[in-house]
């Protein structure tokens, strides 16, 4: 299945408490977020490409378009797959494994 593109006005946004540090968190449709990666406009295709693949490993993804940014958003239930995002970054974007 395709991630959901949403403008970021859509969805409710909050703080909270994770890891030692304040997170972004985002409720959508009785499902919980947190914003995994932020990335200018112009890198969005490879961020979609990105929520394509953890949302064909089984992952609930979501990604978020602001007027010069967009967002990937992974479940708080999903999070050995937000850990797998978090490594290997590359220029303040993950590469996808092709």
């Amino acid at each position: 299945m395709l991630p959901k593109v949403l403008e970021e006005r859509r969805i409710q946004i909050f703080k909270f408490w994770f890891g030692g540090s304040l997170q972004d968190g985002a409720h959508y449709h009785n499902e919980l977020y947190y914003r995994a990666l932020t990335v200018e406009s112009a890198k969005r295709t490879r961020l979609y490409h990105l929520a394509c693949k953890l949302s064909e490993q089984g992952g609930a993804v979501v990604v978020s378009l602001d007027n010069d940014q967009c967002s990937l958003w992974i479940s708080l239930r999903d999070q050995a797959l937000a850990h797998k995002t978090m490594d290997g970054r590359i220029a303040g974007l993950p590469r996808p494994s092709i």
